[in-house]
């Protein structure tokens, strides 16, 4: 006997979608922070050194790459290591938040399987967790507060801005992607190498001043949605007022915005039958 599948849930609009995820967060929003600290805590289970790797692998891949580029060149900036821990840290939230709201849904299959309940909340939640663990990681930067006689100004609270449009620059399209991901896994390999490179292609070893320096470079950067979170942070962390282009500003903001609407609104409409796959 075939068993026919029933699609549970109700349906949103394709136009209201974005709303009314806003409304699932909120009324969900005793769930969503139980299930932030599973997604936290699970990631350093049985670990012994525990929440004290958010701070050290930052730390100890910037040491990576720091030594990697004194190698490549001879005369670093003095503050050439900061830009390379700033970058790092925010690369690195924005890669894990993209890659877990893809798999979100493949992830999460087994709950799936037992219980309803929307589940665009896997997505926010392990966002969420992303998001907290990228603020702890932070406390590395403190000691080169000191280090380099770095003044304390109200511009360090754009670090955290620049991590929060980080990741909310990655929600989005990996929430366009997550369904898909259902049906074809090669899609959460195909997210993991773009992660990799893009990792280069972003100013994570490099500044935007550097690619000012070589003229055409700078006009094609500004594409990237992320060059504008990175400088954002470090011009935070050095106290200095940002004097990104604002057209490269618009590209940034806009790109988590067009995402988010459409990442939300695909997400609404293919998730029920997507399900079916897992």
């Amino acid at each position: 006997m075939d068993i026919q599948l029933t699609e549970v849930g109700p349906k949103t609009s394709f136009f209201t979608a974005p709303v009314s995820s806003l409304s699932i967060l909120f009324s969900h929003r005793f769930l969503i922070k139980n299930l932030l600290k599973r997604e936290t805590k699970g990631r350093y289970n049985n670990s012994f050194l525990g929440y004290s790797w958010t701070v050290l692998e930052p730390a100890l891949l910037s040491s990576v790459y720091y030594f990697l580029f004194i190698m490549l060149a001879d005369n670093p900036d003095r503050l050439y290591p900061v830009w390379v821990i700033i970058g790092v840290i925010v690369w690195t939230c924005f890669g894990k938040c993209l890659q877990a709201t893809v798999t979100s849904l493949t992830r999460n299959a087994s709950t799936i399987h037992l219980v309803y309940f929307p589940r665009i909340i896997f997505s926010y939640s392990t966002v969420g967790s992303t998001i907290w663990t990228t603020v702890m990681s932070s406390f590395v930067l403190i000691p080169l507060l000191f280090i380099y006689d770095i003044q304390i100004s109200w511009q360090l609270l754009l670090v955290p801005l620049a991590i929060f449009l980080a990741a909310f620059n990655a929600i989005g399209f990996g929430l366009l992607l997550a369904p898909a991901n259902c049906i074809n896994r090669d899609i959460e390999h195909l997210i993991r190498f773009i992660v990799r490179a893009g990792f280069f292609v972003s100013p994570v070893m490099w500044t935007w001043g550097m690619a000012v320096e070589r003229g055409w470079a700078a006009d094609v950067v500004l594409w990237n949605p992320m060059v504008f979170p990175i400088t954002l942070a470090r011009d935070g962390f050095l106290g200095h007022v940002t004097e990104f282009p604002l057209n490269g500003m618009m590209i940034s903001v806009g790109w988590g915005v067009l995402m988010w609407v459409i990442g939300s609104a695909l997400f609404s409409k293919y998730e029920h039958s997507a399900v079916k796959y897992l």
